[in-house]
């Protein structure tokens, strides 16, 4: 009888605290060295956070105009031994995005990893707070399997506040608004 009842227990649970962690955030990180900032400088994601999953929508200089959306990938474009082989069994980042070319995106994959034509950055989960760390990987120019490019650090700076039900276009100005 418990037994039977745990799928719908477990399903009601989590279905019931969705709602309170659903939504569209923006997080705003500082570079945390010196490396970070001469590849990227200060950056925001937008992401949808939910209860078993994240889902990174795009990345946006936070001074700037630059942006580049993501879309989820699938770590066999990476090659034989996926992120195992590229970042180890003891990092956190599992969550793998490819850079789409558009916007800026091209130029992002070439300051990111000189020499790609395509990227991908793997996130652990964003979390307010917490520092961040993205491993940026590219494929090769000589074709083969992806490298692993960058290691980015980032401080956590903040959370912008979105208008209930409001995103931010694609391109558009930020003008940080942090309490400090």
């Amino acid at each position: 009888m418990v037994r039977a009842l745990f799928p719908a227990v477990l399903a009601s649970v989590v279905l019931a605290a969705a709602p309170a962690s659903a939504g569209v955030h923006m997080f705003a990180y500082d570079a945390a060295n010196d490396a970070t900032r001469r590849v990227s400088g200060d950056l925001t994601f937008r992401f949808d956070q939910r209860v078993l999953f994240t889902r990174v929508y795009d990345i946006r200089s936070t001074e700037g105009r630059a942006s580049a959306d993501l879309r989820p990938a699938d770590e066999h474009a990476l090659g034989p031994g996926g992120l195992t082989r590229l970042i180890g069994t003891d990092a956190h980042e599992r969550d793998l995005y490819q850079v789409e070319p558009s916007a800026e995106g091209t130029a992002l994959v070439h300051a990111f990893c000189p020499g790609a034509a395509r990227a991908w950055l793997a996130f652990g989960r964003l979390a307010e707070g917490a520092p961040l760390r993205v491993r940026v990987l590219g494929d090769s120019p000589a074709g083969g399997p992806a490298h692993l490019c960058q290691t980015l650090d980032f401080a956590y700076r903040g959370e912008w506040r979105l208008p209930p039900g409001q995103g931010v276009p694609a391109g558009a100005l930020l003008t940080p608004h942090f309490p400090y």
